[in-house]
């Protein structure tokens, strides 16, 4: 069955519930169309390489483990120190709506009325959205709470949230200061202060993730939710040296001949001097970065107590993928829409 989608979005806007209920018509509940056959999908090339970059950390002995994603800004400092305002304007902060209080009026009242005449339980109404300013109801719950506490049906109390109180749709943003992880790097120090205490040496931790970055604009190289495969290395004796022969190793799992890896220009100031190291392959004649390797500043370390050197190395997946994949447009890779 086709939906006329321009008409159902044109008769929502005039009567959200009454479509809502209506539409559910064109559903089918009853009989057996699709017959679930054994047969092989399409895999995501991203994905796909998630589980081959996987499969190489473990097999150096590696441990997989998850990693925070919401970070407060106070991390970014503790890690950047001076270069952390820069780095804050990069990343995404999290906000949550307010939840003022909202009165009912006697023009409220004879609008609840139009929709249940015989309703008069308006002292629950109060309690309700007292409740949920305390936040002793979620959002996603509130429906259910008026139809359990009120008594009424779900259709009312949709229509009631909706005609009775536009303002819930306009509620202020209240800014927090906790962002989206930008960097791995950010959920790395807290989680090796709190393993050092307990782990033998050396520690040797993966995490592939997401990491979000307000760039610029997204282009052919650049999106602002992007993929790393993140290792780090804790030991009491370790050096560069060995983290770029890793590398080189890790490379050549991936199928790649040839890696230039070079001291980068400017240090991350979490990083130590002369300790941050890029990584490049040949992809359609020229350098792409695709890795990042180095050692952990002891001033950033300390900030976390931590006594031992610490070795990070990350990879870009979907910059892997693009030249794996030969593809000239990482949203086209990545994005079936684009």
């Amino acid at each position: 069955m086709q939906f006329h989608a321009k008409t159902i979005k044109e008769q929502a806007e005039k009567d959200f519930e009454k479509t809502w209920l209506e539409t559910a018509k064109l559903l089918t509940k009853s009989g057996r169309v699709m017959h679930w056959e054994k047969s092989l999908g399409k895999k995501h090339p991203l994905h796909e390489l998630n589980s081959v970059f996987r499969k190489i950390f473990l097999s150096y002995g590696f441990a997989e483990t998850e990693l925070l994603s919401i970070i407060p800004e106070q991390e970014v400092y503790k890690q950047y120190g001076p270069e952390a305002p820069l780095i804050l304007d990069r990343v995404f902060y999290l906000a949550g709506l307010s939840r003022k209080e909202l009165g009912i009026s006697e023009e409220k009242k004879t609008e609840i009325k139009k929709i249940i005449p015989d309703f008069d339980n308006f002292e629950n109404i109060k309690k309700l959205f007292r409740d949920y300013k305390k936040g002793k109801i979620e959002g996603d719950d509130f429906i259910g709470e008026m139809v359990k506490r009120l008594k009424i049906k779900e259709s009312e109390a949709t229509q009631i949230i909706q005609n009775v109180f536009p303002e819930l749709r306009s509620l202020e943003k209240i800014p927090t200061n906790l962002t989206l992880r930008s960097h791995m790097t950010a959920s790395w120090f807290p989680l090796l202060s709190a393993m050092q205490r307990n782990s033998k040496l050396p520690i040797k931790l993966f995490s592939i993730g997401k990491r979000y970055r307000k760039e610029q604009k997204q282009d052919v190289n650049h999106l602002f939710e992007s993929t790393s495969a993140s290792i780090v290395v804790m030991a009491e004796d370790i050096t560069l040296e060995d983290g770029e022969d890793l590398t080189k190793k890790i490379i050549e799992d991936l199928g790649f001949k040839k890696v230039k890896i070079i001291p980068k220009k400017t240090t991350s100031k979490y990083y130590a001097p002369g300790m941050d190291l890029e990584v490049f392959v040949d992809f359609q004649g020229k350098d792409l970065e695709i890795a990042n390797l180095g050692f952990y500043s002891p001033v950033a370390l300390s900030k976390y107590k931590i006594w031992y050197p610490v070795l990070n190395l990350g990879f870009g997946v979907e910059r892997i993928a693009m030249i794996l994949e030969n593809a000239k447009d990482i949203r086209k890779l990545i994005y079936p829409t684009h």
